[in-house]
C-alpha cells in the first residue's frame, strides 16, 4: 500500500511539473463546472432556473343559490323578502341567486315547489318564512330578530360565509327559446312558452365527485315585495354519474311556462337558473344564471 501512494504521490508530482507555466488538467476541469455554474444566471453555485407557466388558473367564481320559502298571509314574511330583496339585488346574479318559492295554496305555489320544500324538510319543523341558504349548508328558519337591520345582517352573514367557499363545479348553460308560444291542453287559448336549457358540469375539483345531480327553475319577476323572483317552474333532477376531475356532465332540460295572456311576457320578466346539488347532504354546490 505504501508503495501504490508513493506512486500516486510521484504522478501527482509529474504532473504538475510538466505543466508548470500553464493550467493542469483538474484545475481546468474544475474551473468549467464553475463557468457553467455562472452562465445560466450570473451566480456562483446556485442552481439554474427554467421557464415555467406561471399564469394562474382560470377563476370560478361561487355563486349562492337562496331559496326563501313563503306564503301569502304570512306576518313575518315581509321582512324576510324584504330583506332577502335587497341583498340579491346589491349583489347581483354573478354571486347571489334568490327564488322566492311560495307554498300551501296560496295562489302562487305551485306543486314542485310544494315539493322541494317538503324535500328539503322532511319529517322536521315546518314553517314560513324558511330560507335556505344553498340548500342544507344553511337553514334559517323564522325571524333572528324583531327589527329588520338584524335580520339583514343576519342573512348577509350567512351569504358572505358561502361566497368564501371554493366552487368544486363549474357551471355554464344556454337558453333557445322557441320562436312562439305552442297551444296546449284542451283549451285552445291556453298557450305555453317553450325555452330549451343546455349546459355542462365540470369537476374542477382535484377529488372524485359523487351523488350530485343537476336541476333548475324557471321564476317569474313582478314589481311588488314576495314575488321580486317566484318560481313558476323546477325541473327534475339529472343524476350526475360518478364525476371524476376535469371531467364534464351535459345535461338538457325544456321548460313550459303558461301564458295565461297574450301580454304575460310584457308584465312579468322571466328568470331562468340552473344548480348542482348533493341529493344525500341536499347541499347546492354551485349555482348559475343564465342570461
Amino acid at each position: 500500500m505504501e508503495e501504490l501512494k508513493g506512486k500516486i504521490i510521484g504522478l501527482d508530482t509529474m504532473v504538475f511539473k510538466r505543466n508548470r507555466g500553464r493550467f493542469s488538467v483538474p484545475f481546468i476541469f474544475i474551473f468549467l463546472i464553475i463557468f457553467l455554474l455562472v452562465l445560466p444566471n450570473g451566480n456562483i453555485l446556485t442552481s439554474p432556473v427554467f421557464a415555467q407557466d406561471t399564469a394562474s388558473p382560470k377563476s370560478v367564481p361561487r355563486v349562492v343559490l337562496v331559496e326563501l320559502f313563503v306564503r301569502e298571509g304570512c306576518l313575518s314574511c315581509p321582512t324576510a323578502e324584504f330583506c332577502l330583496e335587497d341583498l340579491a339585488w346589491e349583489y347581483g346574479t354573478t354571486k347571489v341567486i334568490l327564488v322566492e318559492e311560495h307554498l300551501w295554496g296560496d295562489g302562487y305555489d305551485t306543486t314542485e315547489t310544494n315539493a322541494r320544500y317538503d324535500w328539503h324538510v322532511g319529517s322536521d319543523k315546518k314553517g314560513t318564512p324558511d330560507v335556505f341558504i344553498n340548500g342544507l349548508t344553511k337553514r334559517l328558519q323564522g325571524l333572528a330578530c324583531d327589527c329588520v337591520e338584524g335580520n339583514y345582517t343576519c342573512y348577509k352573514k350567512a351569504i358572505d360565509e358561502e361566497l368564501t367557499q371554493p366552487p368544486l363545479v363549474e357551471l355554464s348553460a344556454v337558453k333557445t327559446p322557441h320562436p312562439n308560444p305552442l297551444p296546449q291542453g284542451e283549451k285552445e287559448e291556453e298557450k305555453v312558452l317553450n325555452i330549451i336549457i343546455e349546459g355542462t358540469v365540470k369537476n374542477i375539483s382535484d377529488t372524485f365527485l359523487k351523488d350530485l345531480a343537476v336541476c333548475g327553475m324557471v321564476s317569474k319577476e313582478r314589481d311588488e315585495s314576495g314575488l321580486y323572483c317566484y318560481a313558476q317552474d323546477i325541473f327534475p333532477f339529472q343524476n350526475i354519474p360518478l364525476l371524476l376531475p376535469d371531467h364534464t356532465f351535459n345535461f338538457k332540460f325544456t321548460s313550459e311556462i303558461s301564458l295565461d295572456q297574450e301580454d304575460d311576457r310584457e308584465k312579468e320578466k322571466l328568470h331562468f337558473i340552473v344548480f348542482v346539488q348533493n341529493l344525500k347532504t341536499k347541499k347546492v354546490l354551485q349555482a348559475f344564471y343564465i342570461e
